[in-house]
């Protein structure tokens, strides 16, 4: 009876210890979830007020149909869920609408902003992703409609908000969704992107001689930097459109070296308003021994050099004839209220009408052409 019990106990004990490696297998890091959304998808980096694309990140395509986004007017984003196959608002939508219509100025409501339901096989850019206790949440961006650009949050829930599921899992759930467009079939949308490797224009070495920086790039993608005094650190720049950016690798996560991104003016690279002097060509050798330039010297400062004597005056041309006012008239376009009295301060859409709100003024267009003037 004894050993029954002794053997008894070494099962139960075996048990537990099987239980205790299966959970702790099962236990995911947020952090390395994260991670793992970061490397799947690069981020779009857009002006502070919306308008504009600054950084392109990959482009994505969406997949499930319902996908609703509001123009970038509205002070925040509508909700989006993907739960069961499928693309709602629900009732996290509608207390988002009430936050948009609390925020909004003027007394506007959320339905006063342009509204647009995305379908699937759309292409859109991802501003942000973000993993939260019970799910990943979307910033979602998109490409001008008629002018206007829109932007949304989709959260993918987990199936049990009180347990994260593993990472794998969950990644296939959101390609369920959303899934990154090949390079080759981004078309205008990720055309800016493109450029990503056309390293030869601009390989050479580099010198930001108000601090001694030095940079030189390669043209396989590849480039080192060094501060005087210090040794060449290793790195790698991509392109996007007009702006180079410089990276590093820390563990599986490309960081941008720099606090800000190059801007590409021709052949020519910038720093914050401040060129890059280029020194000259790639030499055909590794990064680490063509990377260390010389200290810049302090300058020789010029002798005193009198003006020159100032040109004689000059009558002022004729003032120009006096331009009449803008006007409006029913049947005019849009664009043409728009050149005659600039952007709206806010806009209505409701069915086949636009609602164009001036300060003293409220224009409404019908079909997209002007029905009424109030």
């Amino acid at each position: 009876m004894k050993q029954v019990r002794s053997f008894c106990a070494f099962v139960f004990a075996i048990i537990a210890l099987i239980s205790s490696l299966m959970l702790s297998a099962q236990a995911v890091d947020p952090a390395v979830l994260q991670q793992r959304l970061y490397s799947q998808f690069r981020l779009t980096t857009t002006t502070s007020d919306r308008s504009d694309i600054v950084t392109p990140g990959d482009v994505v395509v969406i997949h499930r149909p319902g996908l609703l986004m509001y123009s970038v007017a509205s002070p925040m984003p509508p909700a989006n869920t993907y739960k069961n196959g499928k693309i709602s608002q629900g009732w996290g939508g509608f207390g988002k609408d009430m936050l948009i219509t609390m925020a909004a100025p003027g007394g506007a409501t959320a339905t006063d902003y342009p509204h647009r339901q995305f379908v699937p096989e759309e292409k859109c850019w991802v501003k942000g992703v973000q993993v939260q206790k019970d799910g990943v949440l979307f910033q979602l961006y998109s490409d001008p409609y008629d002018g206007l650009r829109y932007y949304a949050n989709l959260k993918i829930p987990f199936p049990n908000k009180k347990e994260m599921p593993p990472v794998d899992a969950v990644m296939q759930t959101v390609a369920e969704v959303l899934t990154v467009v090949r390079q080759d079939d981004q078309g205008d949308q990720g055309g800016q992107q493109a450029q990503g490797g056309q390293y030869d224009a601009f390989a050479g070495q580099y010198l930001l001689e108000q601090v001694g920086l030095s940079l030189h790039l390669l043209p396989d993608g590849s480039c080192t930097t060094r501060v005087p005094g210090g040794t060449p650190s290793p790195c790698h720049f991509v392109v996007d459109g007009d702006w180079l950016v410089v990276k590093v690798k820390i563990g599986n996560m490309d960081v941008p070296l720099f606090p800000t991104n190059l801007k590409i003016q021709g052949d020519k690279l910038y720093m914050g308003g401040i060129e890059l002097v280029r020194q000259g060509g790639t030499p055909a050798q590794d990064p680490a021994s063509a990377a260390v330039l010389p200290t810049p010297q302090p300058t020789v400062p010029m002798p005193d050099i009198p003006p020159p004597p100032s040109p004689p005056d000059i009558a002022p041309p004729p003032p120009p004839a006096d331009t009449p006012p803008p006007t409006i008239s029913l049947g005019q376009t849009m664009d043409q209220v728009t050149v005659g009295f600039g952007q709206p301060l806010r806009v209505a859409k409701l069915g086949a009408m636009v609602i164009f709100y001036y300060k003293d003024m409220k224009v409404t267009f019908t079909n997209g052409k002007v029905s009424n003037v109030e």
